[in-house]
């Protein structure tokens, strides 16, 4: 139960070894699934060979993120370009699919990037069809990179969030 940090009450925990398989039951659920660059259903040994590599990969950071004592969701980010990080969510606890919670862990999970890497921007990669995924990363301040009939790429600077994070500090304010 290590919090690595906490932010809008959204504890951003290490991975452990109970959280797997909840974590997998909800990636495996379709509309979580589909949405995700590798849409293959994941078994429960691939589930396990991968939290036994989680601690491998530096540039990579992996959270169980929990809420009120709750597991209620998974996300990482990436360190995979010189200067820039890659972030990926889901909230996959039914209480709380299409709440303020992902705001809140957007907005974290962004400030945690520009504030413990080395980075001058993060990015995201959403597909085109997901258009709730698209509003919500426009509203952390991504802009739009490239878009083809599989993926839009997105990206923002530690400006253009903090720009995003002042508007959406009446929402968050609740959370503090």
């Amino acid at each position: 139960m290590a919090v690595i940090f906490k932010r809008y009450q959204i504890e951003f925990r290490a991975i452990e070894q109970g959280d797997i398989e909840q974590l997998r039951q909800w990636r495996n659920r379709d509309d979580i699934r589909l949405m995700m660059v590798d849409q293959s259903e994941i078994s429960p040994a691939q589930q396990q060979t991968w939290f036994e590599r989680l601690g491998t990969h530096k540039n990579r950071h992996h959270f169980a993120l929990w809420f009120r004592d709750q597991l209620i969701g998974y996300a990482n980010a990436s360190l995979d370009e010189s200067e820039s990080a890659s972030t990926g969510l889901y909230i996959g606890h039914e209480k709380y699919r299409g709440s303020m919670l992902a705001l809140c862990v957007g907005v974290g999970l962004s400030e945690w990037c520009f504030e413990q890497l080395p980075i001058t921007s993060i990015s995201a990669q959403v597909a085109p069809h997901n258009q709730a995924a698209l509003r919500f990363n426009e509203s952390l301040g991504y802009r739009v990179l490239e878009q083809n009939d599989s993926w839009v790429f997105l990206s923002k600077t530690q400006q253009e969030f903090e720009q995003a994070r002042e508007r959406l500090l009446p929402l968050l304010s609740r959370f503090l």
